[in-house]
């Protein structure tokens, strides 16, 4: 066993056999902000060395307050790409899939069954309902977590032996109803800190360790120094794990409304955008650029950033039928 883990094969919750199944072990890291990209460096660390990240995004300026991955020279990257280079840089052996993507329904059954475990680095209730869904269809576990302000809640979901996120939360909230980083602010130390227990809990999934507790909610406020537990009972009558309905593996909404003043769109059909014509074209319009393989463009108030599978962000407009007109406006006509 190499020596790069040596300090924690000593652990009596690990040891030889414990760190081989980790090195073995698959996980698919959805979102590659903030509480993603700290969780995947913890597993790696830890020896989980085949990780697929997902993040639709690129780098801001604003992510380099709470992300300690990135630097001044990613801006403008993609996050996936971002992320996996960094990763690489921490051990070059790991295996490190990136991919820049939306995580939709597709995307979820092609994923998931490849993995031992999914963790969430997500910004939005609407994606986390998809990811549960798919988990339980293919029993598959997967770490809810979530991060605001001061504090931040996770709870492991074990498919079978303990409730799921429906169980928790019986139906998701309108879109744009939630406060968002982007409203209520967030403390940099705390998407780390929420990272931390999501690692550990992942490895002790990983590991089958009988002190993990499927369902056990933690809230943490790191500003008050505040732990709260809450047990969470399996519903029976939960649509997803008590009676088997995947309703959301089966939307097929253009658009989910992300952290801040932000929803992203859909192309209706699959496509590859020549980004350079598209410049040419709004550029009678407003500011427009091409940075890093990705069209950034203000047109009248509204911030597009377009990549060049069709996909967009459309940023200053909160109502998600806005946003994919603008989108249609623009973009797809």
């Amino acid at each position: 066993m190499e020596e790069r883990f040596s300090r924690q094969l000593i652990l009596p919750q690990v040891g030889e056999e414990g760190q081989r199944r980790l090195n073995r072990a698959r996980v698919l890291v959805l979102g590659c902000g903030a509480l993603g990209s700290h969780t995947a460096a913890s597993l790696l660390r830890a020896g989980v060395r085949r990780l697929i990240l997902v993040d639709r995004d690129v780098v801001e300026l604003s992510n380099l307050q709470r992300v300690a991955v990135y630097t001044t020279a990613d801006l403008g990257r993609p996050k996936a790409e971002a992320l996996g280079q960094a990763l690489k840089r921490i051990d070059p052996e790991a295996e490190v899939e990136a991919r820049t993507a939306h995580f939709g329904s597709r995307e979820a059954e092609e994923l998931v069954p490849r993995v031992d475990l999914v963790v969430d680095g997500l910004d939005n209730m609407e994606s986390r309902y998809l990811v549960n869904d798919a988990c339980v269809k293919h029993h598959v576990p997967w770490i809810y977590t979530a991060v605001l302000a001061t504090y931040g809640m996770t709870m492991p979901i074990l498919p079978d032996k303990g409730p799921c996120l429906r169980c928790l939360f019986p139906q998701p909230p309108p879109p744009g109803s939630l406060p968002t980083c982007a409203t209520a602010g967030i403390l940099g130390p705390v998407p780390q800190a929420l990272a931390a227990l999501q690692a550990t809990a992942a490895i002790q999934i990983l590991l089958g360790s009988p002190d993990l507790h499927p369902g056990e909610l933690l809230h943490l406020d790191l500003w008050t120094r505040r732990l709260e537990r809450l047990a969470v009972e399996r519903a029976a009558d939960c649509p997803t794990c008590g009676r088997g309905e995947f309703e959301f593996l089966g939307r097929s909404s253009r658009t989910a409304t992300l952290c801040g003043d932000a929803v992203h769109v859909l192309p209706r059909d699959k496509t590859d955008l020549d980004l350079t014509v598209l410049a040419e074209r709004l550029s009678q319009l407003g500011e427009v650029r091409l940075h890093k393989g990705v069209l950034l463009a203000n047109i009248e108030g509204v911030s597009f950033t377009v990549f060049p599978d069709g996909r967009a962000i459309v940023k200053g407009v909160r109502d998600p039928d806005r946003a994919q007109a603008l989108y249609d406006q623009y973009i797809a006509r």
